[in-house]
């Protein structure tokens, strides 16, 4: 099954949407900014939720940077504003999620010279009062108690997710101006492998983050098509379409008067219930085919060795029926199942091997390698004493200057 933190959305900002940057900006911090463009205010203050809040490659406040990104752009249709949504494992503690955000965005702003706005918010509190408080921000609750109350599954979702915002144009770490546009992230023929590459680099660095604290979670951002064809998953699973914030709200309204009832919500269902029957047929159908399998092996294993016994008692046999050194020499050539040492007679060696009971070559020690060894603390065992150099003496003949 595909972990639940297995999404990061890209959503573009654009004019022409009726999208500001500074809104999304307020919003995302959870401030009120004054949009320098259009003189609007966007007051977000009195919002719960905000766990981390960082800028990345500006020297300012947000304010300044999101202004300063609208006065950049001309065209009414601009594009403003590149926000990636990605979904944060609840496996990890809040440290490890603001480490994992910050070093993504670092490598966002070496990769494409952006600046960033980088926000964590928390999840969604199961019961409507206690999630009204919490978005209104009057949910008191000292620190210890808000995190520890976030990370039980009995009180929220668990949905911790991170809003980061990254300018379309290319920031200069000193003076604060805007450059070029990123057109590598729009460009039709690159910005699909772009945004493939940031989804790869984001799936890597939270599968690290997940391996580091010990946890065995994985996310995979592929597509169900692309895990079906790899193997990876079962073929026919339907993904859910993203409801929004006033269907996600509508939604949970519902379920608090007993059931959602509405359209999306019994589509949801049931495409829920249609992977999920999925997922478990796939996985019991892999199981059968990995035991088969796992059968089909050893059966061959069994078949080799046992033909690999007979041939080498056949070996054997006709190495002890040998009659001169010529045939010894020829049943020696002809012997698959023998090794030769380095030292020593291989007649001998021959010789010695065909008169054993077991089939094991002369050369190999059956408890040299029955236990670990200790890679810091071994020392190789003591060969036998290697013989004194020899010092060879030459006679060199020395000429002196020649007489005139």
């Amino acid at each position: 099954m595909i972990h639940p933190a297995s999404r990061l959305e890209v959503v573009i900002h654009s004019r022409a949407d009726g999208r500001s940057a500074v809104k999304s900006s307020a919003y995302c911090a959870r401030t009120s900014w004054r949009d320098e463009r259009t003189g609007r205010r966007f007051r977000a203050g009195k919002l719960g939720g905000l766990l981390s809040h960082e800028l990345i490659n500006w020297d300012g406040d947000a304010a300044a940077l999101w202004n300063g990104a609208e006065r950049a752009e001309a065209r009414g249709n601009a594009r403003v504003v590149r926000e990636l949504r990605p979904s944060l494992p609840a496996e990890l503690p809040l440290a490890e999620q603001v480490r994992l955000v910050r070093g993504f965005s670092l490598w966002l702003r070496d990769e494409y010279g952006v600046a960033i706005q980088a926000d964590i918010h928390a999840p969604r509190f199961l019961a409507g009062a206690e999630e009204r408080l919490h978005q209104a921000g009057k949910l008191e609750l000292v620190q210890e108690d808000y995190l520890e109350a976030l990370f039980d599954p009995a009180r929220t979702n668990r949905n911790f997710h991170a809003h980061i915002l990254m300018t379309t144009r290319k920031v200069c770490p000193s003076s604060g101006a805007f450059g070029a546009k990123t057109r590598s992230l729009d460009d039709r023929k690159t910005g699909p492998q772009e945004i493939l590459r940031v989804r790869q680099e984001w799936e890597r660095r939270t599968n690290a983050a997940l391996q580091r604290i010990g946890s065995n979670a994985r996310i995979d951002l592929r597509s169900y098509k692309t895990m079906a064809a790899e193997g990876d998953a079962p073929e026919g699973l339907i993904s859910q379409d993203h409801l929004g914030a006033r269907r996600a709200a509508r939604s949970r309204r519902l379920r608090e008067e007993g059931e959602d009832t509405s359209r999306a919500g019994r589509r949801r269902r049931a495409i829920q219930a249609h992977n999920e029957a999925t997922w478990q047929s796939w996985l019991v159908l892999r199981a059968l085919e990995r035991e088969k399998s796992r059968e089909a092996a050893e059966a061959i294993a069994r078949d080799r060795e046992a033909a690999r016994k007979k041939e080498a008692d056949a070996e054997r046999h006709r190495l002890q029926n040998v009659q001169s050194a010529q045939e010894a020499e020829a049943a020696i050539s002809q012997a698959s199942q023998f090794e030769s040492l380095k030292t020593g007679s291989p007649l001998a060696q021959a010789i010695s091997w065909a008169l054993q009971e077991t089939d094991e070559p002369a050369s190999e020690d059956s408890g040299e390698f029955s236990s670990e060894v200790d890679l810091e603390t071994y020392e190789p065992p003591q060969g036998p004493p290697r013989p004194e150099p020899v010092l060879e003496v030459k006679r060199v003949r020395v000429r002196g200057p020649r007489s005139r």
